[in-house]
Protein backbone atom coordinates (compact mmCIF):
# COMPACT_ATOMS: atom_id res chain seq x y z
CA UNK A 1 0.00 0.00 0.00
CA UNK A 2 1.37 3.55 -1.30
CA UNK A 3 0.78 6.02 2.05
CA UNK A 4 2.23 9.55 2.93
CA UNK A 5 4.38 8.91 5.83
CA UNK A 6 4.06 10.89 9.35
CA UNK A 7 7.19 12.63 8.53
CA UNK A 8 6.15 15.18 5.70
CA UNK A 9 4.96 18.31 6.21
CA UNK A 10 3.25 20.74 3.73
CA UNK A 11 4.55 24.42 3.17
CA UNK A 12 2.20 27.00 1.23
CA UNK A 13 4.49 28.63 -0.86
CA UNK A 14 1.88 30.63 -3.33
CA UNK A 15 2.42 33.93 -4.29
CA UNK A 16 0.48 36.38 -6.28
CA UNK A 17 2.99 35.72 -9.54
CA UNK A 18 2.99 31.69 -8.69
CA UNK A 19 0.11 30.84 -7.19
CA UNK A 20 -1.18 27.28 -6.48
CA UNK A 21 2.17 26.11 -4.59
CA UNK A 22 3.12 23.99 -2.16
CA UNK A 23 6.22 22.00 -0.98
CA UNK A 24 5.68 18.76 0.22
CA UNK A 25 9.12 18.12 2.71
CA UNK A 26 10.05 14.77 4.20
CA UNK A 27 11.97 16.66 7.63
CA UNK A 28 13.97 13.71 8.34
CA UNK A 29 14.92 12.45 5.21
CA UNK A 30 15.35 15.83 4.03
CA UNK A 31 13.74 15.75 0.79
CA UNK A 32 11.26 17.77 -0.99
CA UNK A 33 9.03 18.39 -3.50
CA UNK A 34 6.95 21.05 -5.39
CA UNK A 35 2.96 20.07 -5.59
CA UNK A 36 -0.23 21.89 -7.20
CA UNK A 37 -3.29 21.84 -5.20
CA UNK A 38 -4.83 18.66 -7.28
CA UNK A 39 -2.12 16.66 -6.22
CA UNK A 40 -2.24 17.87 -2.24
CA UNK A 41 -6.10 16.91 -3.30
CA UNK A 42 -5.05 13.43 -4.31
CA UNK A 43 -2.60 12.68 -1.15
CA UNK A 44 -5.00 13.34 1.14
CA UNK A 45 -7.16 10.73 -0.14
CA UNK A 46 -5.04 7.85 -1.57
CA UNK A 47 -4.59 5.93 1.64
CA UNK A 48 -8.43 5.57 1.97
CA UNK A 49 -9.38 5.91 -2.22
CA UNK A 50 -6.33 4.69 -4.41
CA UNK A 51 -7.92 5.27 -7.45
CA UNK A 52 -9.18 8.89 -6.40
CA UNK A 53 -7.58 11.73 -8.71
CA UNK A 54 -7.89 11.08 -12.22
CA UNK A 55 -4.61 10.02 -14.46
CA UNK A 56 -3.88 13.46 -14.81
CA UNK A 57 -1.55 14.92 -15.76
CA UNK A 58 -0.66 16.64 -12.83
CA UNK A 59 1.23 19.74 -12.24
CA UNK A 60 4.30 19.70 -10.05
CA UNK A 61 7.48 20.87 -10.17
CA UNK A 62 11.50 19.58 -9.26
CA UNK A 63 12.36 22.16 -5.90
CA UNK A 64 14.84 19.82 -3.96
CA UNK A 65 18.94 20.44 -4.23
CA UNK A 66 21.44 20.00 -1.89
CA UNK A 67 21.57 23.69 -0.89
CA UNK A 68 24.27 23.67 1.59
CA UNK A 69 26.71 23.27 -1.94
CA UNK A 70 25.74 26.87 -1.55
CA UNK A 71 27.77 27.55 1.50
CA UNK A 72 28.26 25.03 4.70
CA UNK A 73 26.34 27.62 6.08
CA UNK A 74 23.60 28.75 3.44
CA UNK A 75 20.13 27.59 4.00
CA UNK A 76 19.89 24.05 5.05
CA UNK A 77 16.25 23.27 3.91
CA UNK A 78 17.08 21.70 0.56
CA UNK A 79 14.38 23.33 -1.48
CA UNK A 80 14.55 26.46 -3.72
CA UNK A 81 13.19 29.59 -1.86
CA UNK A 82 12.38 31.34 -5.27
CA UNK A 83 9.26 30.13 -6.89
CA UNK A 84 10.58 31.05 -10.49
CA UNK A 85 13.41 28.51 -9.77
CA UNK A 86 11.12 25.61 -10.08
CA UNK A 87 11.18 23.22 -12.55
CA UNK A 88 8.16 22.16 -13.79
CA UNK A 89 7.08 18.96 -14.57
CA UNK A 90 3.90 17.59 -16.12
CA UNK A 91 3.17 14.29 -15.07
CA UNK A 92 0.65 11.62 -15.43
CA UNK A 93 -0.60 9.20 -12.14
CA UNK A 94 2.13 6.66 -12.80
CA UNK A 95 5.15 8.86 -13.25
CA UNK A 96 3.64 11.27 -10.58
CA UNK A 97 4.24 8.38 -8.27
CA UNK A 98 7.25 7.61 -8.84
CA UNK A 99 8.68 11.01 -8.51
CA UNK A 100 6.82 10.83 -5.02
CA UNK A 101 8.44 7.90 -3.73
CA UNK A 102 12.03 9.08 -5.16
CA UNK A 103 11.42 12.00 -2.69
CA UNK A 104 9.77 10.22 -0.03
CA UNK A 105 6.43 11.92 0.16
CA UNK A 106 5.40 8.61 -0.92
CA UNK A 107 6.47 4.86 0.60
CA UNK A 108 4.99 2.06 0.39
CA UNK A 109 7.18 -0.47 2.51
CA UNK A 110 7.73 1.50 6.62
CA UNK A 111 10.72 -1.17 7.70
CA UNK A 112 12.29 -0.58 4.08
CA UNK A 113 11.37 2.94 4.17
CA UNK A 114 13.49 3.22 8.17
CA UNK A 115 16.29 0.98 7.13
CA UNK A 116 17.32 3.79 4.94
CA UNK A 117 18.30 5.72 7.75
CA UNK A 118 21.44 4.04 8.49
CA UNK A 119 24.84 5.56 7.74
CA UNK A 120 25.92 4.81 4.65
CA UNK A 121 28.27 1.75 4.02
CA UNK A 122 30.63 3.67 1.80
CA UNK A 123 30.70 6.63 -1.01
CA UNK A 124 28.79 4.84 -3.14
CA UNK A 125 25.84 4.16 -1.26
CA UNK A 126 22.85 6.49 -2.05
CA UNK A 127 20.14 4.30 -0.74
CA UNK A 128 20.74 4.99 2.29
CA UNK A 129 20.97 8.52 4.10
CA UNK A 130 23.70 8.60 6.04
CA UNK A 131 24.47 11.78 8.64
CA UNK A 132 25.42 15.15 7.05
CA UNK A 133 29.15 14.17 7.14
CA UNK A 134 28.17 11.19 4.91
CA UNK A 135 25.82 13.00 2.30
CA UNK A 136 28.09 15.80 2.11
CA UNK A 137 31.33 14.02 0.90
CA UNK A 138 29.04 12.11 -1.33
CA UNK A 139 27.84 14.69 -2.67
CA UNK A 140 30.97 16.91 -3.27
CA UNK A 141 33.01 13.94 -4.50
CA UNK A 142 30.36 12.47 -6.94
CA UNK A 143 28.63 15.10 -8.02
CA UNK A 144 30.86 18.51 -7.32
CA UNK A 145 34.20 16.73 -7.82
CA UNK A 146 35.60 18.43 -4.98
CA UNK A 147 37.61 17.57 -1.83
CA UNK A 148 35.24 18.02 0.68
CA UNK A 149 37.94 19.01 3.82
CA UNK A 150 39.06 21.58 0.97
CA UNK A 151 35.72 22.84 0.61
CA UNK A 152 34.95 23.20 4.24
CA UNK A 153 37.79 25.34 4.97
CA UNK A 154 37.08 27.78 1.82
CA UNK A 155 33.21 28.27 3.63
CA UNK A 156 34.90 29.76 7.00
CA UNK A 157 38.00 31.99 5.85
CA UNK A 158 38.89 34.14 2.66
CA UNK A 159 41.02 32.57 -0.13
CA UNK A 160 44.10 33.42 1.15
CA UNK A 161 43.06 31.78 4.58
CA UNK A 162 43.54 34.73 6.55
CA UNK A 163 40.74 36.04 8.07
CA UNK A 164 37.48 34.65 8.34
CA UNK A 165 34.82 35.58 5.82
CA UNK A 166 32.18 38.34 6.75
CA UNK A 167 29.37 37.21 4.16
CA UNK A 168 28.69 33.40 5.68
CA UNK A 169 27.45 33.38 9.51
CA UNK A 170 31.00 31.55 10.35
CA UNK A 171 31.90 35.81 10.55
CA UNK A 172 28.70 36.99 11.43
CA UNK A 173 28.76 34.84 14.49
CA UNK A 174 31.87 33.14 15.67
CA UNK A 175 34.07 35.84 14.03
CA UNK A 176 32.10 39.00 15.80
CA UNK A 177 31.61 37.23 18.83
CA UNK A 178 35.53 36.17 19.54
CA UNK A 179 36.66 39.66 18.86
CA UNK A 180 34.45 40.72 21.81
CA UNK A 181 35.05 37.47 23.92
CA UNK A 182 39.01 37.92 23.85
CA UNK A 183 38.99 41.08 24.25
CA UNK A 184 37.35 40.46 27.72
CA UNK A 185 38.78 37.22 28.58
CA UNK A 186 42.48 37.46 27.19
CA UNK A 187 45.56 40.00 28.10
CA UNK A 188 49.01 40.39 28.48
CA UNK A 189 50.89 36.95 29.11
CA UNK A 190 48.16 34.90 28.68
CA UNK A 191 49.74 31.21 27.98
CA UNK A 192 46.77 29.79 25.10
CA UNK A 193 46.77 26.31 22.99
CA UNK A 194 44.96 26.43 20.22
CA UNK A 195 44.39 22.95 19.49
CA UNK A 196 42.61 22.39 15.94
CA UNK A 197 44.22 26.11 14.96
CA UNK A 198 44.05 25.10 11.22
CA UNK A 199 46.00 28.01 9.45
CA UNK A 200 46.38 30.22 12.85
CA UNK A 201 43.13 32.51 12.13
CA UNK A 202 42.14 32.75 15.76
CA UNK A 203 45.67 31.84 17.46
CA UNK A 204 46.59 35.44 15.51
CA UNK A 205 43.46 36.98 17.14
CA UNK A 206 44.30 35.56 20.60
CA UNK A 207 47.72 36.95 20.20
CA UNK A 208 46.45 40.68 19.27
CA UNK A 209 44.92 40.43 22.84
CA UNK A 210 48.38 40.21 24.46
CA UNK A 211 48.78 36.63 24.78
CA UNK A 212 51.66 33.70 23.99
CA UNK A 213 49.70 30.77 21.70
CA UNK A 214 50.58 27.66 21.24
CA UNK A 215 48.62 26.65 17.80
CA UNK A 216 48.46 22.89 17.57
CA UNK A 217 47.26 21.09 14.28
CA UNK A 218 47.62 17.66 12.64
CA UNK A 219 47.74 19.23 9.30
CA UNK A 220 50.90 20.27 7.67
CA UNK A 221 48.98 22.61 5.04
CA UNK A 222 47.46 24.55 7.30
CA UNK A 223 50.47 25.10 9.48
CA UNK A 224 52.25 26.81 6.30
CA UNK A 225 50.37 29.10 5.65
CA UNK A 226 49.88 29.81 9.37
CA UNK A 227 53.76 30.44 10.22
CA UNK A 228 53.71 31.91 7.25
CA UNK A 229 51.87 34.89 8.75
CA UNK A 230 52.17 34.56 12.15
CA UNK A 231 51.55 37.04 14.55
CA UNK A 232 53.91 38.11 16.93
CA UNK A 233 53.57 35.73 19.97
CA UNK A 234 52.15 32.88 17.94
CA UNK A 235 54.08 29.21 17.32
CA UNK A 236 52.96 26.47 15.52
CA UNK A 237 53.97 23.16 15.73
CA UNK A 238 52.56 19.84 14.24
CA UNK A 239 50.95 16.82 16.43
CA UNK A 240 47.82 14.15 15.85
CA UNK A 241 45.47 15.74 18.74
CA UNK A 242 43.92 13.19 20.22
CA UNK A 243 45.97 10.24 19.88
CA UNK A 244 47.80 9.07 23.09
CA UNK A 245 51.32 10.80 23.52
CA UNK A 246 50.64 12.93 20.35
CA UNK A 247 50.75 16.19 22.84
CA UNK A 248 53.08 14.91 25.26
CA UNK A 249 55.65 17.46 23.63
CA UNK A 250 53.79 20.58 25.17
CA UNK A 251 54.82 20.69 29.17
CA UNK A 252 52.53 20.16 32.10
CA UNK A 253 50.48 22.83 33.61
CA UNK A 254 51.94 25.58 31.49
CA UNK A 255 48.61 26.87 29.80
CA UNK A 256 45.76 29.43 31.01
CA UNK A 257 43.44 28.49 28.27
CA UNK A 258 42.98 25.57 26.13
CA UNK A 259 41.38 26.44 23.26
CA UNK A 260 39.14 24.52 20.35
CA UNK A 261 36.66 25.44 17.64
CA UNK A 262 34.47 23.31 15.31
CA UNK A 263 36.87 20.38 16.29
CA UNK A 264 35.41 18.91 19.53
CA UNK A 265 32.18 17.14 16.89
CA UNK A 266 34.60 14.99 15.71
CA UNK A 267 35.22 12.99 19.04
CA UNK A 268 31.27 12.44 19.02
CA UNK A 269 30.46 11.47 15.23
CA UNK A 270 33.50 10.77 13.42
CA UNK A 271 33.88 12.34 10.19
CA UNK A 272 34.20 9.20 8.45
CA UNK A 273 33.65 5.32 9.81
CA UNK A 274 36.36 4.18 11.63
CA UNK A 275 37.90 7.50 12.15
CA UNK A 276 40.41 7.18 15.33
CA UNK A 277 39.37 10.35 17.68
CA UNK A 278 39.61 9.15 21.38
CA UNK A 279 37.79 12.37 23.30
CA UNK A 280 39.04 10.77 26.85
CA UNK A 281 42.89 11.18 25.42
CA UNK A 282 42.35 14.21 24.46
CA UNK A 283 40.23 15.52 27.56
CA UNK A 284 42.83 13.79 29.97
CA UNK A 285 45.89 15.49 27.56
CA UNK A 286 43.83 19.16 28.14
CA UNK A 287 43.76 18.60 31.76
CA UNK A 288 47.52 17.74 32.14
CA UNK A 289 48.69 20.93 29.92
CA UNK A 290 46.45 23.22 32.10
CA UNK A 291 47.50 25.08 35.00
CA UNK A 292 45.54 24.57 38.01
CA UNK A 293 42.12 26.32 37.75
CA UNK A 294 42.94 26.63 33.98
CA UNK A 295 40.10 26.70 31.32
CA UNK A 296 39.01 24.52 28.41
CA UNK A 297 36.93 27.43 26.02
CA UNK A 298 35.31 24.88 23.27
CA UNK A 299 33.30 26.52 20.68
CA UNK A 300 31.46 24.30 18.75
CA UNK A 301 28.11 23.87 16.36
CA UNK A 302 24.92 24.28 18.41
CA UNK A 303 23.63 20.61 19.83
CA UNK A 304 19.51 21.05 19.07
CA UNK A 305 19.94 23.46 16.09
CA UNK A 306 22.74 23.07 14.03
CA UNK A 307 21.75 22.00 10.08
CA UNK A 308 18.18 22.34 11.02
CA UNK A 309 16.19 23.44 8.52
CA UNK A 310 15.05 26.81 8.09
CA UNK A 311 11.39 27.78 7.89
CA UNK A 312 8.40 29.54 8.01
CA UNK A 313 8.78 33.23 7.28
CA UNK A 314 12.13 35.46 7.18
CA UNK A 315 11.44 37.56 10.01
CA UNK A 316 9.42 35.10 11.90
CA UNK A 317 11.47 31.27 11.76
CA UNK A 318 10.48 28.13 12.92
CA UNK A 319 12.05 24.79 12.99
CA UNK A 320 11.42 21.13 12.90
CA UNK A 321 13.67 19.68 15.36
CA UNK A 322 13.62 15.75 14.41
CA UNK A 323 16.64 14.46 16.08
CA UNK A 324 18.56 15.35 19.51
CA UNK A 325 19.67 12.67 21.77
CA UNK A 326 19.58 9.92 19.05
CA UNK A 327 21.73 11.73 15.79
CA UNK A 328 21.71 9.99 12.54
CA UNK A 329 21.43 12.80 10.29
CA UNK A 330 22.95 15.46 13.27
CA UNK A 331 27.03 15.58 13.82
CA UNK A 332 27.14 17.41 16.70
CA UNK A 333 26.27 15.86 20.23
CA UNK A 334 23.48 16.36 22.50
CA UNK A 335 24.32 18.95 25.41
CA UNK A 336 24.01 16.73 27.69
CA UNK A 337 26.41 13.85 25.90
CA UNK A 338 29.00 17.03 25.77
CA UNK A 339 28.98 18.07 29.04
CA UNK A 340 28.83 14.61 30.81
CA UNK A 341 32.02 13.69 29.29
CA UNK A 342 34.31 16.74 30.07
CA UNK A 343 32.82 17.39 33.56
CA UNK A 344 33.34 13.35 33.84
CA UNK A 345 37.11 13.90 33.00
CA UNK A 346 37.55 16.36 35.58
CA UNK A 347 35.98 19.70 35.01
CA UNK A 348 33.59 22.13 36.04
CA UNK A 349 31.00 24.05 33.78
CA UNK A 350 31.89 28.21 34.79
CA UNK A 351 30.09 29.56 31.77
CA UNK A 352 28.47 28.68 28.75
CA UNK A 353 26.97 31.39 25.85
CA UNK A 354 24.56 30.64 23.02
CA UNK A 355 25.70 32.81 19.79
CA UNK A 356 23.88 35.10 17.89
CA UNK A 357 24.68 37.18 14.22
CA UNK A 358 26.51 40.03 14.55
CA UNK A 359 23.47 43.07 12.94
CA UNK A 360 25.12 43.67 10.04
CA UNK A 361 24.18 40.30 8.83
CA UNK A 362 20.71 40.87 7.90
CA UNK A 363 21.63 43.16 5.31
CA UNK A 364 23.69 39.98 3.84
CA UNK A 365 21.10 37.30 4.20
CA UNK A 366 18.10 37.93 6.25
CA UNK A 367 16.51 34.64 6.55
CA UNK A 368 19.80 33.24 8.54
CA UNK A 369 19.96 36.35 10.25
CA UNK A 370 16.67 35.95 11.60
CA UNK A 371 17.05 32.52 12.43
CA UNK A 372 20.37 32.06 13.86
CA UNK A 373 19.19 34.57 16.30
CA UNK A 374 16.20 32.68 17.07
CA UNK A 375 18.01 29.37 17.17
CA UNK A 376 21.71 29.96 17.91
CA UNK A 377 23.75 27.44 15.91
CA UNK A 378 27.06 27.43 18.00
CA UNK A 379 27.37 27.86 21.63
CA UNK A 380 30.59 28.22 23.76
CA UNK A 381 31.55 25.85 27.01
CA UNK A 382 34.17 27.32 29.68
CA UNK A 383 35.46 24.28 31.57
CA UNK A 384 37.62 24.67 34.59
CA UNK A 385 40.47 22.27 35.17
CA UNK A 386 39.71 20.59 39.09
CA UNK A 387 42.12 19.90 41.40
CA UNK A 388 44.33 16.67 39.49
CA UNK A 389 43.10 14.01 42.12
CA UNK A 390 46.57 12.00 41.80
Amino acid sequence: MTFVPKDVVFLPESTAAFPDRWVAMNVFARTAFGLSGEIFRLLGTLESDPAAGGDGPFRCWRVEYFSNEDGLLADPSRYRRAPEDWQELSLDRSALIAELKKHCILIDDEVAYRERFKPKRNLLDRERFGNFHQQHGQHMALTRRKDPADWWMRQKFTADQLSVRSDTLYGAIQSKFLERYTQERIGAGTLVVDLGCGTGVYSNLMASRGASVLGIDPNEAYLTVARTNAAPGTRFETMNIGQAGALDRIPTASADIVFMSDALLFYFVPFYPGQAADIGVLLKDIRRILKPGGSFVSLEPHGAFYLMPWLGAVDRPFVVVTEYLNKTFGIVPPLSQLIREVTQAGFAVTDMREIVPADYFENVDPRGHHFASEFPLWHLFEFRSLADPA
